[in-house]
């Protein structure tokens, strides 16, 4: 396989795990349930969004979500009571089997497309296949990408213009959105 149809291959694993973790997160958003730390602004937003609009999203060329090996995030380990936090866990599996296995075929992938640090990509790799399962449990292993970044959230969800989302797409996948770029952005040019 040349590497250019793998890279293809990764962006389309990109998507589709985008459209799962969305689908999730809008059902958490509609049952009022622990939302992912996604701004509030974009709860109202994405509550009420269609289906079409959600395939849309999950085409953004770089993860929606982002992975967290802290001690943090791995601190309680939750055994699923209910229906929304088995849902939660069989996508945490999904995502983490995804990033493992990015991690191991290529890092630039893993942090280009999924957003992952370096530290995180080198923890993935150090771990068993038999290790993602119980780390699964987790329940903060997942989170919104961008999660301080309200203003791109809602330009997610409301904006269709390509050439916006196009912009966006571009800011997304700059290094370091998280901790460099400003809290408020100036208004993309229409």
């Amino acid at each position: 396989m040349s590497s250019r149809s793998s890279g293809a291959d990764h962006l389309a694993q990109v998507h589709e795990l985008n459209r799962l973790f969305l689908t999730v997160l809008q059902s958490c958003v509609r049952e009022k349930l622990d939302c992912f730390a996604l701004p509030n602004g974009a709860r109202s937003v994405l509550r009420s969004a269609s289906g079409l609009l959600l395939d849309s999203i999950a085409e953004f060329p770089r993860a929606l979500f982002q992975i967290s090996l802290d001690d943090s995030a791995a601190g309680a380990y939750l055994a699923p009571k209910t229906r929304m936090e088995t849902v939660r866990q069989s996508m945490n599996l999904t995502i983490l089997l995804c990033a493992w296995t990015f991690s191991r075929q290529s890092v630039y992938q893993a942090r280009f497309l999924l957003g992952m640090e370096s530290r995180t990509i080198q923890q993935l790799r150090t771990l068993q296949l038999t290790d993602l399962q119980p780390l699964a449990l987790a329940p903060q292993l997942v989170r919104c990408a961008f999660a301080t970044r309200e203003w791109l959230w809602i330009e997610l969800l409301t904006e269709t213009r390509p050439e916006v989302r196009r912009q966006l797409a571009l800011i997304a996948l700059q290094p370091g959105i998280e901790q460099e770029w400003p809290f408020k952005r100036s208004a993309l040019p229409t």
